[in-house]
């Protein structure tokens, strides 16, 4: 799959959703050098303009239609990705397939989860769509309410959502998203995530089916995309996700998960002009700066992230951004709201 495409088959949906309401759709089709017949391909691919145009013009005709498109989604009809998660035996589980083999809907997706005492939060990463390179808050809206709708059904029981945040502004009327989420979420936010209860993730999936789980892995294994990223972003985001973890980085781990050697991964990151120590501290700063703009304690941010205590968490806010941690809190509020 090239790094400009999805696999998602919400273009399928979106097509039908504009057919039946009247709207031409086959310009867009032919843009994309689609035929009406590939919509229903297994090997479905759309270029992300044309996707993102799609999404667009349907929002111009539903309000809320990142939020009630799964709705429309017949029993069973899914992406891989979905249909490997909900044959996992548990809410656990299923999110470590969803963070393993998100990429296969688009290459520069990333899924991220992490647990602090008893919050989940999940979080939905796109460099192109969290930035100003593309515009498609729907889509963000569709994954988001495929989460809890999906989940809530394999569960038979309602998700402890305790709160929903979107970077993109309100699209829909606020009952729509109350409707589906149980709250009112945080509009221009830093982040496209939410937080739940953390004892879900030991609630067991009614869909879980070990067999063709073991099918749906191996399809998936062999369609991961290789080398997507350079070697120093792969490294990235492994140091990013051990912290996110709660677990302190060090190079044999992370050699290990990037899949070389510690030699080989120290030769990557000088090829860069990087080095370990220097790549974990940023990857630290940066998330200090994402958890500072929440609404984390300090000392559960400052144990998050390997701080011995809160007073070492301040030490390195000033060496990073020049100001205590409390400024840097108070920017990312007043940037929040502006």
């Amino acid at each position: 799959m090239a790094e400009g495409t999805t696999t998602s088959i919400t273009v399928r949906f979106l097509v039908h959703e504009l057919d039946a309401a009247g709207v031409p759709v086959d310009d867009l089709l032919a843009a994309a050098g689609l035929t009406r017949d590939a919509l229903s391909s297994t090997e479905l691919t759309c270029p992300l303009p044309v996707f993102d145009a799609l999404w667009a013009r349907a929002a111009s005709v539903r309000r809320d239609i990142g939020l009630t498109l799964i709705d429309r989604f017949p029993p069973g009809q899914m992406h891989v990705v979905t249909h490997l998660a909900m044959r996992s035996v548990d809410v656990r589980r299923a999110l470590q397939a969803v963070e393993r083999y998100i990429q296969l809907s688009q290459v520069l997706d990333r899924f991220e989860w992490t647990v602090s005492r008893d919050d989940l939060h999940l979080r939905f990463v796109n460099a192109e769509l969290d930035g100003d390179a593309r515009h498609n808050p729907w889509f963000v809206e569709h994954l988001m309410s495929m989460t809890c709708k999906l989940f809530s059904g394999a569960c038979a029981r309602p998700l402890p959502v305790r709160s929903v945040r979107f970077i993109a502004p309100r699209q829909a009327a606020p009952d729509d998203y109350a409707r589906r989420f149980g709250v009112l979420p945080e509009f221009g936010s830093s982040e496209n995530g939410m937080h739940l209860d953390a004892a879900m993730l030991d609630w067991p999936l009614q869909t879980h089916d070990a067999y063709l789980q073991s099918i749906l892995e191996s399809f998936a294994d062999k369609r991961l995309p290789a080398h997507t990223d350079s070697s120093v972003d792969r490294v990235r985001h492994v140091v990013r996700t051990q912290w996110l973890r709660g677990k302190e980085p060090d190079m044999q781990g992370v050699a290990q998960a990037c899949g070389m050697s510690e030699d080989a991964l120290r030769a990557a990151l000088a090829q860069h002009k990087q080095t370990f120590r220097r790549l974990k501290d940023e990857s630290r700063r940066d998330l200090a700066r994402h958890h500072l703009g929440g609404q984390l304690s300090l000392g559960e941010i400052a144990y998050l992230l390997g701080f011995s205590e809160p007073a070492a968490l301040q030490h390195a806010c000033k060496r990073w951004f020049g100001c205590p941690a409390g400024e840097v809190r108070r920017g990312a509020g007043a940037a929040g709201t502006s």
